[in-house]
């Protein structure tokens, strides 16, 4: 275990830029926090950094919304509510009807409820009144139909998607699903076994299945890396080899905004930094799982062909 400042001091060390019994000035210690997060969004995007990696299971659904602390699909001034006692219970204001705040109501489709002041003795209040929606629908209802119909799950720092699995019923899992990217998922049948995302804002994520991938009744697993916010203070609990690749990639940055070292001295740094690259990439592909290609299909496996074919969609 190391502090972040204790990284940056000992980086600091190893390329000479302060005595070991001097602390480093200020605007070293300032860069040398910058270049640490920068490394550390590096290797953990180019998934170097295991203790980062995690999975949520999730329902099924032809679209995936992740968010954190921001849900921009929500829609700004969008309301959504359950039932219609659930809407009469939201308490309006002046400023929802300045801000010409919609609702909508599950079981109430192609109704847009907004808001209209009515003048009584006692002053103006505020009150719903629904507005059938009829083809072509205005874009912003069509956004709302759409975050209705999607499943949206608040999961915390969600930097990177990795892969998604179908997952059986019991937690086993059962079929992984090829990424594609957004500009050629269309190209696809509305059975293939593939996936798309977008990432829509910071920690937010919009994942998309196929159609009748989406009917299967299995949950989606997503396997993911999470971010990693830090300050000077915090206390790192990773693996000595992980502190160590931290402190040398930290060094060879330092050592060329400051310049101390030697062409020799660079060459071993650098090559240091590519050997404890390896060290940590290695264990991973020696300890990658060996899948097969088979889809459950009633009481028997399926192949991947017949799964690409529609065999067993629901």
């Amino acid at each position: 275990m190391k502090s972040v400042r204790e990284i940056i001091e000992e980086a600091c060390h190893r390329i000479n830029l302060v005595p070991r019994r001097q602390a480093p000035a200020g605007d070293q210690l300032e860069n040398g926090y910058r270049l640490l997060k920068g490394i550390v969004t590096k290797y953990n995007n180019d998934n170097l950094l295991a203790w980062t990696q995690n999975s949520i299971i999730v329902p099924n659904n032809e679209y995936i919304h992740i968010y954190d602390e921001t849900d921009t699909l929500k829609g700004e001034n969008n309301l959504y509510f359950s039932t219609v006692d659930e809407l009469n219970a939201y308490e309006l204001t002046q400023e929802d009807s300045e801000n010409d705040v919609w609702a909508t109501v599950d079981g109430r489709p192609g109704v847009i409820w907004r808001v209209m002041p009515v003048s009584t003795q006692g002053g103006t209040v505020y009150t719903w009144y629904g507005v059938p929606a009829r083809p072509p629908y205005p874009q912003r209802y069509q956004r709302i139909l759409q975050y209705r119909a999607m499943f949206n799950f608040q999961v915390t720092d969600m930097m990177k998607i990795n892969s998604l699995y179908l997952v059986t019923p019991n937690k086993q899992l059962h079929a992984k699903l090829e990424y594609v990217a957004p500009a050629d998922f269309d190209k696809y049948t509305v059975t293939a076994p593939v996936f798309t995302f977008t990432q829509k804002s910071e920690g937010e994520w919009l994942i998309q299945l196929k159609p009748s991938v989406a009917k299967m009744q299995y949950d989606v697993k997503i396997n993911y890396n999470e971010g990693i916010e830090f300050d000077l203070n915090t206390e790192l609990y990773i693996p000595d080899n992980y502190v160590e690749l931290l402190i040398v990639a930290l060094a060879h940055k330092l050592a060329l905004m400051y310049p101390r070292l030697d062409d020799a001295q660079m060459q071993r740094l650098e090559n240091e930094v590519r050997v404890l690259i390896d060290n940590v990439q290695t264990p991973k592909a020696v300890d990658r799982m060996i899948e097969r290609s088979e889809y459950f299909y009633g009481d028997r496996n399926m192949s991947q062909s017949e799964l690409l074919g529609g065999y067993g969609i629901l």
